[in-house]
């Protein structure tokens, strides 16, 4: 079978739009929310990660500090980016755990929401000082508190 020209032109309008139309959407969303942020908080005493977006990142963060969590990193982001990172880690079968937005703070989890740029800060660092640390080479374990954890935390 050929193909001509014609028809590998047609095939790659879909995905050519596909593409012109999230970009407009991703540049549209972040004009009209400037202050939205996605995130990455880390509670140390049940090894949990929450990530998410929110226009209101400082109320977030107090709120949170009550409950533990310490903001690890952020950065501008959108709903939709929020949404296809949680998508993708399911996906992954990377489980949730109190709800849709907790996971596990394991190294699995933490190296999936690297690849796909989510902002996870310092996080990957204690990852592999963990890793070095421990005798086991299982990246679905969660990170263990040691030592680093409460210097790591401080720094926040």
């Amino acid at each position: 079978m050929t193909l001509s020209i014609s028809q590998m032109t047609e095939a790659l309008h879909a995905p050519t739009m596909e593409a012109v139309i999230a970009l407009t959407e991703r540049t549209q969303t972040l004009e009209c929310h400037p202050t939205g942020m996605i995130y990455t908080f880390y509670r140390s005493i049940d090894h949990s990660l929450l990530i998410g977006y929110t226009d209101n990142l400082d109320g977030m963060t107090n709120d949170l500090l009550g409950r533990d969590f310490y903001l690890i990193a952020s950065r501008r982001g959108t709903r939709r980016e929020d949404k296809l990172t949680r998508i993708t880690l399911t996906e992954n079968n990377v489980p949730c755990t109190y709800g849709d937005q907790y996971f596990d703070a394991s190294h699995n989890t933490i190296g999936l929401l690297n690849q796909l740029n989510w902002p996870v800060g310092n996080l990957t660092k204690l990852l592999w000082l963990d890793h070095s640390e421990s005798d086991n080479d299982d990246p679905t374990i969660p990170i263990e508190s040691s030592p680093s954890d409460s210097s790591f935390i401080e720094e926040f």
